[in-house]
């Protein structure tokens, strides 16, 4: 139980990107008009929150520092 409470935090940044990022990426589009009937829309915001996460994580920073 203890490895995977530390495996989840020594994973910050992949949380951060998956909740904040995909929240963000999620209330964008769904704000677009042409795009508010797409099936998955939310998985798909809330997985490219994750990606981007998983990148800053493998980097050791964000994309944007």
């Amino acid at each position: 139980m203890v490895k995977v409470l530390e495996i989840i935090l020594d994973h910050n940044k992949v949380w951060f990107g998956l909740i904040f990022i995909g929240s963000v990426l999620n209330a964008i589009v769904q704000k677009i008009n042409i795009l508010n009937g797409a099936p998955y829309l939310t998985a798909i915001c809330f997985f490219a929150g994750f990606v981007v996460g998983v990148i800053a994580h493998i980097r050791g920073k964000w994309l944007w520092v």
